[in-house]
Protein backbone atom coordinates (compact mmCIF):
# COMPACT_ATOMS: atom_id res chain seq x y z
CA UNK A 1 0.00 0.00 0.00
CA UNK A 2 1.64 3.52 -1.27
CA UNK A 3 2.15 6.12 0.95
CA UNK A 4 -0.99 8.60 -0.28
CA UNK A 5 -3.34 5.91 0.56
CA UNK A 6 -2.16 5.02 3.84
CA UNK A 7 -2.09 8.80 4.25
CA UNK A 8 -5.96 9.38 2.67
CA UNK A 9 -7.21 6.18 5.14
CA UNK A 10 -5.81 7.64 8.26
CA UNK A 11 -7.67 11.58 7.85
CA UNK A 12 -10.67 9.58 6.38
CA UNK A 13 -11.04 8.06 10.04
CA UNK A 14 -9.73 11.01 11.51
CA UNK A 15 -12.75 12.95 10.14
CA UNK A 16 -15.13 10.22 10.73
CA UNK A 17 -14.31 10.56 14.38
CA UNK A 18 -14.49 14.00 14.43
CA UNK A 19 -18.07 13.88 13.10
CA UNK A 20 -19.10 11.49 15.63
CA UNK A 21 -17.51 13.58 18.62
CA UNK A 22 -19.54 17.06 16.64
CA UNK A 23 -22.79 14.88 16.63
CA UNK A 24 -22.19 13.38 20.23
CA UNK A 25 -21.67 16.88 21.74
CA UNK A 26 -24.29 18.23 19.64
CA UNK A 27 -27.26 15.83 20.42
CA UNK A 28 -30.70 17.38 21.85
CA UNK A 29 -30.82 15.56 25.08
CA UNK A 30 -34.07 13.24 25.72
CA UNK A 31 -36.89 15.01 27.39
CA UNK A 32 -36.75 13.67 31.54
CA UNK A 33 -40.09 12.21 31.88
CA UNK A 34 -42.53 14.34 34.12
CA UNK A 35 -43.10 12.44 37.12
CA UNK A 36 -46.31 10.93 38.35
CA UNK A 37 -48.46 11.72 40.72
CA UNK A 38 -48.46 8.37 42.61
CA UNK A 39 -44.94 6.32 42.39
CA UNK A 40 -47.24 3.26 43.00
CA UNK A 41 -47.76 1.13 39.49
CA UNK A 42 -51.79 1.28 39.05
CA UNK A 43 -51.58 -2.23 39.05
CA UNK A 44 -49.70 -2.94 42.18
CA UNK A 45 -52.42 -0.69 44.31
CA UNK A 46 -54.42 -2.87 46.11
CA UNK A 47 -55.77 -0.31 48.56
CA UNK A 48 -56.48 3.27 49.10
CA UNK A 49 -57.28 4.81 52.21
CA UNK A 50 -59.41 8.22 51.91
CA UNK A 51 -59.79 10.80 54.71
CA UNK A 52 -62.50 12.84 54.57
CA UNK A 53 -63.21 15.72 57.22
CA UNK A 54 -65.56 13.73 59.07
CA UNK A 55 -64.71 10.15 58.29
CA UNK A 56 -62.10 7.75 56.76
CA UNK A 57 -62.94 5.04 54.16
CA UNK A 58 -60.88 2.42 53.11
CA UNK A 59 -61.02 0.82 49.66
CA UNK A 60 -59.58 -3.10 49.28
CA UNK A 61 -59.38 -4.17 45.74
CA UNK A 62 -60.64 -8.05 45.10
CA UNK A 63 -59.67 -10.15 41.73
CA UNK A 64 -57.55 -9.04 39.20
CA UNK A 65 -55.43 -5.95 38.88
CA UNK A 66 -57.53 -3.85 36.22
CA UNK A 67 -60.55 -4.75 37.06
CA UNK A 68 -62.15 -1.66 38.53
CA UNK A 69 -65.69 -3.55 39.27
CA UNK A 70 -63.49 -5.85 41.86
CA UNK A 71 -63.20 -2.61 44.49
CA UNK A 72 -65.06 -2.78 47.96
CA UNK A 73 -65.11 -0.05 50.68
CA UNK A 74 -64.25 -1.87 54.29
CA UNK A 75 -64.30 0.49 56.11
CA UNK A 76 -66.36 2.18 57.48
CA UNK A 77 -68.68 -0.85 56.34
CA UNK A 78 -68.57 -3.40 54.30
CA UNK A 79 -70.09 -2.80 50.55
CA UNK A 80 -69.14 -2.83 46.48
CA UNK A 81 -67.29 0.40 45.70
CA UNK A 82 -68.53 3.19 43.11
CA UNK A 83 -66.65 2.00 40.27
CA UNK A 84 -66.47 5.72 38.49
CA UNK A 85 -65.25 7.50 41.61
CA UNK A 86 -62.36 4.46 42.23
CA UNK A 87 -61.44 4.74 38.44
CA UNK A 88 -61.00 8.70 39.30
CA UNK A 89 -58.18 7.44 41.75
CA UNK A 90 -56.64 5.46 40.01
CA UNK A 91 -56.40 7.91 36.92
CA UNK A 92 -54.99 10.51 39.52
CA UNK A 93 -51.92 8.15 40.49
CA UNK A 94 -50.59 7.86 36.65
CA UNK A 95 -51.40 11.34 35.86
CA UNK A 96 -48.38 13.50 35.30
CA UNK A 97 -48.68 17.11 35.98
CA UNK A 98 -48.78 20.30 33.76
CA UNK A 99 -48.02 22.27 36.29
CA UNK A 100 -45.53 21.66 39.64
CA UNK A 101 -44.58 23.89 42.48
CA UNK A 102 -43.09 23.97 45.58
CA UNK A 103 -44.89 22.70 48.62
CA UNK A 104 -45.41 26.24 49.61
CA UNK A 105 -45.64 28.33 46.79
CA UNK A 106 -49.18 28.83 46.67
CA UNK A 107 -51.50 30.17 49.85
CA UNK A 108 -53.52 27.58 51.28
CA UNK A 109 -56.67 29.31 50.93
CA UNK A 110 -56.33 28.93 47.53
CA UNK A 111 -55.44 26.14 46.82
CA UNK A 112 -57.69 24.65 49.44
CA UNK A 113 -55.12 22.45 51.63
CA UNK A 114 -55.48 24.60 54.83
CA UNK A 115 -58.88 22.15 55.22
CA UNK A 116 -58.18 20.00 52.32
CA UNK A 117 -61.58 18.13 51.67
CA UNK A 118 -59.67 14.60 51.04
CA UNK A 119 -56.39 13.43 51.66
CA UNK A 120 -55.60 9.73 50.29
CA UNK A 121 -52.92 7.13 50.31
CA UNK A 122 -52.57 4.85 47.56
CA UNK A 123 -51.14 1.34 49.45
CA UNK A 124 -48.18 2.73 51.84
CA UNK A 125 -47.52 5.96 49.98
CA UNK A 126 -47.52 9.14 51.73
CA UNK A 127 -50.54 10.87 51.82
CA UNK A 128 -51.56 12.73 48.15
CA UNK A 129 -54.39 15.84 48.88
CA UNK A 130 -56.52 17.16 46.63
CA UNK A 131 -57.68 20.84 47.03
CA UNK A 132 -59.31 23.14 45.48
CA UNK A 133 -60.02 23.85 41.28
CA UNK A 134 -56.95 25.36 39.33
CA UNK A 135 -56.99 27.97 37.41
CA UNK A 136 -57.87 26.35 33.84
CA UNK A 137 -61.05 24.28 33.24
CA UNK A 138 -60.59 20.71 34.49
CA UNK A 139 -57.77 21.48 36.86
CA UNK A 140 -56.94 20.79 40.41
CA UNK A 141 -54.36 21.28 42.94
CA UNK A 142 -52.84 18.58 44.35
CA UNK A 143 -49.72 18.23 47.04
CA UNK A 144 -47.76 15.38 47.56
CA UNK A 145 -44.96 15.26 49.96
CA UNK A 146 -42.75 16.38 47.64
CA UNK A 147 -44.68 19.09 45.78
CA UNK A 148 -47.47 21.15 44.42
CA UNK A 149 -49.20 19.85 41.61
CA UNK A 150 -51.85 21.47 39.09
CA UNK A 151 -53.35 18.06 37.59
CA UNK A 152 -56.15 18.22 35.01
CA UNK A 153 -57.87 15.35 35.92
CA UNK A 154 -62.39 16.64 35.04
CA UNK A 155 -63.43 13.24 37.53
CA UNK A 156 -61.48 14.71 40.35
CA UNK A 157 -64.00 17.24 40.87
CA UNK A 158 -66.95 14.37 40.75
CA UNK A 159 -65.26 12.63 43.78
CA UNK A 160 -67.89 12.68 46.62
CA UNK A 161 -66.42 14.48 50.63
CA UNK A 162 -69.14 11.63 52.61
CA UNK A 163 -68.44 8.09 53.19
CA UNK A 164 -71.69 7.09 51.13
CA UNK A 165 -70.66 8.21 48.07
CA UNK A 166 -68.41 5.93 47.88
CA UNK A 167 -70.83 3.00 47.78
CA UNK A 168 -72.29 1.79 44.98
CA UNK A 169 -75.84 3.19 44.17
CA UNK A 170 -76.68 0.32 42.59
CA UNK A 171 -78.96 -2.87 45.02
CA UNK A 172 -76.65 -5.46 43.26
CA UNK A 173 -74.79 -5.93 40.16
CA UNK A 174 -75.66 -6.77 37.27
CA UNK A 175 -73.76 -10.48 37.62
CA UNK A 176 -75.15 -11.43 40.99
CA UNK A 177 -75.40 -15.03 41.57
CA UNK A 178 -79.63 -14.04 42.65
CA UNK A 179 -81.50 -16.80 42.70
CA UNK A 180 -84.51 -15.88 45.11
CA UNK A 181 -86.27 -12.55 45.36
CA UNK A 182 -89.10 -12.02 47.85
CA UNK A 183 -91.37 -8.96 47.47
CA UNK A 184 -93.80 -7.73 49.47
CA UNK A 185 -96.68 -9.61 47.62
CA UNK A 186 -95.13 -12.18 45.59
CA UNK A 187 -91.95 -14.02 45.11
CA UNK A 188 -89.42 -15.17 41.94
CA UNK A 189 -86.94 -17.81 42.12
CA UNK A 190 -84.62 -19.20 39.47
CA UNK A 191 -85.65 -22.66 37.99
CA UNK A 192 -83.86 -25.43 36.64
CA UNK A 193 -84.05 -24.23 33.16
CA UNK A 194 -82.69 -20.80 34.33
CA UNK A 195 -86.06 -19.07 34.22
CA UNK A 196 -88.29 -17.36 36.63
CA UNK A 197 -90.71 -19.21 38.86
CA UNK A 198 -93.45 -16.97 40.28
CA UNK A 199 -94.75 -17.89 44.02
CA UNK A 200 -98.05 -17.79 44.24
CA UNK A 201 -98.95 -18.53 41.23
CA UNK A 202 -101.95 -16.75 40.94
CA UNK A 203 -99.58 -13.88 40.86
CA UNK A 204 -97.73 -15.26 37.75
CA UNK A 205 -98.07 -12.70 34.89
CA UNK A 206 -95.56 -14.22 32.29
CA UNK A 207 -92.09 -14.72 31.55
CA UNK A 208 -91.68 -11.28 30.67
CA UNK A 209 -92.61 -9.74 33.38
CA UNK A 210 -90.70 -11.50 35.90
CA UNK A 211 -87.45 -11.08 33.54
CA UNK A 212 -88.36 -7.18 33.58
CA UNK A 213 -88.94 -7.06 37.39
CA UNK A 214 -85.30 -8.94 37.91
CA UNK A 215 -83.99 -6.30 35.38
CA UNK A 216 -85.17 -3.79 37.23
CA UNK A 217 -83.12 -4.84 40.22
CA UNK A 218 -79.76 -4.82 38.46
CA UNK A 219 -80.25 -2.00 36.61
CA UNK A 220 -81.76 0.44 38.78
CA UNK A 221 -79.65 3.36 40.14
CA UNK A 222 -80.18 5.46 43.08
CA UNK A 223 -80.77 9.10 43.28
CA UNK A 224 -78.74 9.52 46.32
CA UNK A 225 -77.61 8.02 49.63
CA UNK A 226 -78.61 8.49 52.65
CA UNK A 227 -78.18 8.06 56.42
CA UNK A 228 -80.96 5.50 57.41
CA UNK A 229 -83.87 8.25 59.02
CA UNK A 230 -84.61 6.15 62.08
CA UNK A 231 -87.80 8.10 62.79
CA UNK A 232 -89.86 6.14 59.88
CA UNK A 233 -90.49 2.51 59.87
CA UNK A 234 -90.51 0.03 57.02
CA UNK A 235 -94.03 -0.34 55.44
CA UNK A 236 -92.51 -4.14 54.11
CA UNK A 237 -89.66 -5.73 53.62
CA UNK A 238 -87.61 -7.29 50.30
CA UNK A 239 -85.23 -10.11 51.03
CA UNK A 240 -82.60 -11.22 47.71
CA UNK A 241 -80.97 -14.93 48.40
CA UNK A 242 -77.88 -15.83 46.46
CA UNK A 243 -76.31 -18.76 45.21
CA UNK A 244 -73.93 -19.02 48.55
CA UNK A 245 -77.20 -18.99 50.61
CA UNK A 246 -76.44 -15.43 51.86
CA UNK A 247 -79.40 -12.89 52.00
CA UNK A 248 -79.93 -9.30 51.71
CA UNK A 249 -82.65 -7.48 53.45
CA UNK A 250 -84.02 -4.02 52.01
CA UNK A 251 -86.68 -2.74 54.07
CA UNK A 252 -89.47 -0.57 52.14
CA UNK A 253 -89.85 2.79 53.99
CA UNK A 254 -91.82 4.73 51.34
CA UNK A 255 -93.40 4.77 47.86
CA UNK A 256 -93.31 8.18 47.41
CA UNK A 257 -92.97 11.02 46.29
CA UNK A 258 -89.50 8.94 46.23
CA UNK A 259 -89.28 5.53 46.76
CA UNK A 260 -86.85 4.59 49.64
CA UNK A 261 -85.54 1.18 50.59
CA UNK A 262 -82.90 0.77 52.99
CA UNK A 263 -80.15 -1.67 54.27
CA UNK A 264 -80.33 -1.24 57.83
CA UNK A 265 -76.92 -3.38 58.03
CA UNK A 266 -75.47 -0.72 56.13
CA UNK A 267 -77.31 2.11 58.22
CA UNK A 268 -78.22 3.68 54.41
CA UNK A 269 -81.16 4.61 52.49
CA UNK A 270 -81.46 4.26 48.90
CA UNK A 271 -83.42 7.52 47.24
CA UNK A 272 -85.10 6.68 44.23
CA UNK A 273 -86.97 7.79 41.21
CA UNK A 274 -90.97 7.07 42.31
CA UNK A 275 -91.08 5.66 38.58
CA UNK A 276 -89.34 2.50 40.14
CA UNK A 277 -91.87 1.59 42.59
CA UNK A 278 -93.84 -0.57 40.44
CA UNK A 279 -90.91 -1.92 38.23
CA UNK A 280 -89.09 -2.86 41.36
CA UNK A 281 -91.56 -4.17 43.78
CA UNK A 282 -94.72 -5.30 42.29
CA UNK A 283 -93.90 -6.98 39.45
CA UNK A 284 -94.90 -3.97 37.01
CA UNK A 285 -93.66 -4.79 33.11
CA UNK A 286 -92.69 -1.54 31.59
CA UNK A 287 -94.87 -1.81 28.58
CA UNK A 288 -97.99 -1.85 30.99
CA UNK A 289 -96.55 1.70 32.55
CA UNK A 290 -97.90 3.81 30.26
CA UNK A 291 -96.10 7.16 28.94
CA UNK A 292 -93.86 6.86 31.76
CA UNK A 293 -92.65 2.99 30.61
CA UNK A 294 -88.87 4.45 29.15
CA UNK A 295 -88.55 6.60 32.35
CA UNK A 296 -89.05 3.72 34.27
CA UNK A 297 -86.56 1.21 33.01
CA UNK A 298 -83.76 3.87 33.32
CA UNK A 299 -80.99 4.14 36.06
CA UNK A 300 -83.13 6.41 38.84
CA UNK A 301 -80.06 8.35 38.60
CA UNK A 302 -78.70 11.04 38.22
CA UNK A 303 -75.52 9.88 39.48
CA UNK A 304 -74.53 10.36 42.77
CA UNK A 305 -71.88 12.96 42.14
CA UNK A 306 -71.30 13.55 38.79
CA UNK A 307 -72.40 13.09 35.12
CA UNK A 308 -69.32 10.72 34.65
CA UNK A 309 -70.47 8.01 37.31
CA UNK A 310 -71.08 5.71 34.89
CA UNK A 311 -72.94 2.38 35.33
CA UNK A 312 -71.72 0.21 38.21
CA UNK A 313 -72.06 -3.56 37.16
CA UNK A 314 -69.82 -4.75 40.07
CA UNK A 315 -67.55 -7.45 40.32
CA UNK A 316 -69.00 -9.06 43.23
CA UNK A 317 -72.38 -10.61 43.83
CA UNK A 318 -74.40 -7.64 45.60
Amino acid sequence: MNRKRLIFIAALIVGVIALGAALWLTRSPQPTPEPRVSNVPVEAISHIDINLRDAMVELERRGGAGDNKSWRVATPVAARADTAHVKALLELAEATATRRYARDAIEDDVTGFDDPPLTLRYNDEAPIAIGNPGPQVGTRYVRTAHALLLVKLRSLSSLPTNWRGWIAPTLLARDADLTRLTLPRLTLEISETGGWRVLPESADQGADYAQATINAWRRSRALSLEPADLGRARTARVTLRFGDDSTRHLDVIAREPELILRDADLGIDYHFADTLAAPLLDMRHPDSLGAGRERSLQPSAIPLSAPEAGSESGGDRR
